[in-house]
């Protein structure tokens, strides 16, 4: 198991320190326990529907100006 140090501002490791002892946790445990939840999020294949919908606007759209220009058409 590896260790890492973090350096955080005092008021915001007091902060982290009371919240975990509410939870019934420590700072540690509460950054490992996160750590991995990412790494298992990150790692877990996309949901069938995410993957289906993949594909669906080409790299060519440019959203933000199509949906001005919908405003536009949409508020005139």
């Amino acid at each position: 198991m590896s260790t890492v140090t973090v350096p955080l501002p005092d008021e915001d490791f007091q902060f982290m320190s009371d919240w975990a002892r509410q939870q019934g946790t420590t700072v540690e445990e509460f950054f490992a326990r996160e750590a991995h939840n990412l790494r298992q999020h990150l790692e877990a294949p996309l949901h069938p529907d995410l993957e289906r919908a993949t594909g669906i606007l080409t790299p060519s759209v440019e959203g933000q100006s199509a949906h001005l220009d919908h405003l536009d058409r949409k508020h005139v």
